[in-house]
C-alpha cells in the first residue's frame, strides 16, 4: 500500500472510532459491489448510513469534503442500491461524510457531516 493508501486507511480508522463513539454500529467496512466501494456502512436504530471518508494532510489547503464530487455521490448512491438489494432493510438509507485532517502524523481535525447529501444528488 502506498503513502496515500496508508493515509486513507488511517483516516478510515479514525472515522470508524469517531462514529462508534457517536453510538453508531459497524455493518461493513470497505464494502464492494463490482467496481463500487463504500468506506463504512454504519447503522443506528433508525437508519443505515453510507459513509464516505476523506483524509488529507492539513497543509494541503482545502477541505477534504470537496473531494466528494457529484460523480462520487452518484457512485455512492449506486453502491447503496446494490447494498440494499443484497441486504433489504426497512431502515432509511442516509449518506454521510467524515473528513479527517492529519498534521505531522497526528489527527488535528475530524468533521462528521451526517446527511451530507441525498440520493437525488
Amino acid at each position: 500500500m502506498n503513502g496515500t493508501g496508508l493515509l486513507g486507511r488511517r483516516g478510515e480508522d479514525v472515522a470508524l472510532e469517531y462514529l462508534l463513539g457517536c453510538g453508531l454500529h459497524l455493518v461493513q467496512r470497505n464494502w464492494r459491489a463490482g467496481h463500487l466501494e463504500v468506506d463504512l456502512i454504519m447503522e443506528d436504530c433508525y437508519s443505515v448510513r453510507i459513509v464516505e471518508v476523506k483524509t488529507l494532510h492539513a497543509g494541503d489547503g482545502f477541505d477534504p469534503s470537496d473531494n466528494v464530487t457529484r460523480e462520487k455521490r452518484l457512485k455512492l448512491v449506486r453502491a447503496a442500491k446494490a447494498f440494499y438489494a443484497r441486504n433489504p432493510t426497512c431502515k432509511e438509507i442516509k449518506f454521510d461524510v467524515v473528513t479527517v485532517l492529519f498534521d505531522a502524523g497526528e489527527v488535528v481535525e475530524v468533521n462528521y457531516l451526517p446527511d451530507a447529501f441525498n440520493a437525488l444528488g
